[in-house]
């Protein structure tokens, strides 16, 4: 019994094909086709030498080749009952390797589910490979960068130099100016808050922090600019504005001091700040508050008034947003309130006087615009009293504090009132040092003495005047009772 696994009438595959019946029976063909084949379409037939009959032999392995080339297949397809009479045409049988062959197939066909298994093990160890190679990409440029600059936390003046420091109070770098700056302008006083003429913030919500500063030249106002830098000390703009601007029949400018700067929220709602810029000429003190752009500097908006600007603040509770300027006002020796349109603050303060009104700026008025007279007891004093503090509180409240007298750096006259959401007086009440800055004024003779040794905010600090837009004048407004 034969070990083998092949029919008998299958030649072993290593074994040599002798003879045209032994090459039809591995082909599977009659002996006429597969002469046919070798004559037409070059099957693979050798031959021992010139005898006759011819003695001819064929290679397995050679035939296997030739049934994969293309000639093969064009055999196959023309092959046919063409054979001599009596011979049953060829009927198609499985080639070498397919099913019904009596040859089995050289690779067994392996099961699906260890082919899919196998796929994914193949794409799972790819994903790690790639996995891994993008982790030391990261590492190696992370490794290649340098390591961030600490971010600018506070600033000093060393005679003509910025110097700013991180948060640890570490030097991160030098500014110097052209000339020595004014050292009193960098020092709170009662006249001016080191708050508004630098700091630091993150002016385009980008997460890095810039560094803003109002430079003031000692002996040298009309020097006066502000600057943005970079968190790495790169200058990126100075703003010193040279225009001019009319008020009455006055022209003021080209030269303008950069008194102090704000800093806000966006009155837009957006990741950045507003940087509000205030400038004024020394001559009469008309100033203005201008929304410069962080990216250039450029002014945005100017709003103008004829008294120096004092305080500013934004209330983004109310629709649309406030930007709420407190200033002296030159017209009537007092203090003013504007209430303006943050996202477009333009325009200038109202006037009765032709002298103090600004007659070539772009038209608009304020959205409110309050004064605050001088109580009784200091109208004989020539100084003109800003609102100084504005203080936007819940359910659109207001609270202002006017100063409407002074006896040197201390001690002052101060009142506070408070407004609802329609600017209605709702209470006033004097600060400390009220009275004893009347009397030091007495005795000096810059005020009228025999006021009241006590204060009725009622009779003390109203009627406030309103001004109205439509009929171009003052009302007189009170505390609502």
């Amino acid at each position: 019994m034969s070990s083998s696994s092949e029919p008998p009438d299958a030649p072993a595959r290593g074994a040599q094909l002798n003879g045209w019946k032994e090459i039809a029976a591995y082909l599977g063909r009659s002996v006429r086709t597969v002469q046919r084949w070798e004559k037409e379409f070059g099957l693979p037939v050798r031959r021992f030498g010139l005898s006759k009959p011819e003695s001819v032999f064929a290679i397995p392995r050679e035939i296997d080749a030739w049934l994969l080339t293309s000639q093969a297949v064009s055999a196959r397809s023309v092959t046919g009952a063409t054979d001599s009479p009596g011979v049953q045409a060829d009927q198609p049988k499985p080639l070498v390797g397919e099913p019904g062959h009596p040859r089995q197939r050289l690779i067994p066909k392996a099961p699906l589910g260890r082919v899919l298994l196998a796929a994914l093990v193949v794409v799972a160890v790819l994903a790690i490979a790639w996995a891994a190679w993008v982790t030391w990409q990261l590492a190696r440029d992370r490794a290649r960068q340098p390591p961030p600059l600490p971010s600018p936390a506070a600033w000093a003046v060393d005679h003509d130099i910025l110097v700013v420091s991180d948060a640890s109070g570490r030097e991160l770098w030098r500014h110097r100016f052209p000339r020595e700056l004014n050292p009193d302008t960098y020092t709170d006083s009662p006249w001016a808050r080191r708050q508004n003429v630098g700091g630091v913030s993150d002016v385009e919500g980008d997460g890095t922090r810039e560094v803003w500063f109002v430079a003031k030249t000692l002996g040298r106002p009309d020097e006066t600019a502000l600057y943005l830098f970079e968190h790495d000390g790169r200058v990126r703009w100075a703003f010193q504005p040279t225009l001019t601007v009319r008020f009455g029949a006055d022209t003021f400018g080209p030269t303008w001091i950069v008194d102090r700067a704000f800093v806000t929220a966006d009155p837009a709602g957006g990741p950045g700040r507003a940087i509000w810029a205030v400038l004024y000429d020394t001559a009469l003190f008309p100033s203005s508050i201008q929304r410069l752009d962080a990216k250039t500097g450029e002014p945005q908006s100017a709003y103008w008034t004829n008294g120096s600007i004092v305080t500013a603040a934004l209330d983004v509770s109310s629709s649309p947003p406030k930007l709420l300027v407190g200033a002296c006002y030159n017209e009537s020796r007092s203090g003013s309130l504007s209430v303006l349109d943050a996202r477009n603050p333009s325009g200038s303060a109202p006037a009765e006087l032709e002298k103090y009104r600004c007659t070539s700026c772009p038209p608009g008025d304020p959205l409110a615009f309050l004064v605050f007279p001088k109580p009784a007891r200091f109208r004989g004093q020539d100084a003109t009293g800003p609102v100084e503090v504005i203080t936007p509180m819940a359910g659109g409240r207001l609270g202002v504090r006017v100063r409407y007298a002074t006896s040197g750096e201390r001690p002052w006259a101060v009142g506070v009132l408070t407004f609802d959401e329609s600017l209605t007086p709702v209470s006033a009440d004097t600060a400390d040092d009220y009275l004893r800055t009347y009397e030091q004024l007495a005795v000096r003779g810059e005020v009228a003495g025999g006021a009241p040794l006590t204060v009725d905010p009622d009779r003390e600090f109203f009627p406030i005047l309103r001004w109205d837009g439509a009929a171009r004048r003052y009302v007189e407004i009170f505390r609502r009772r």
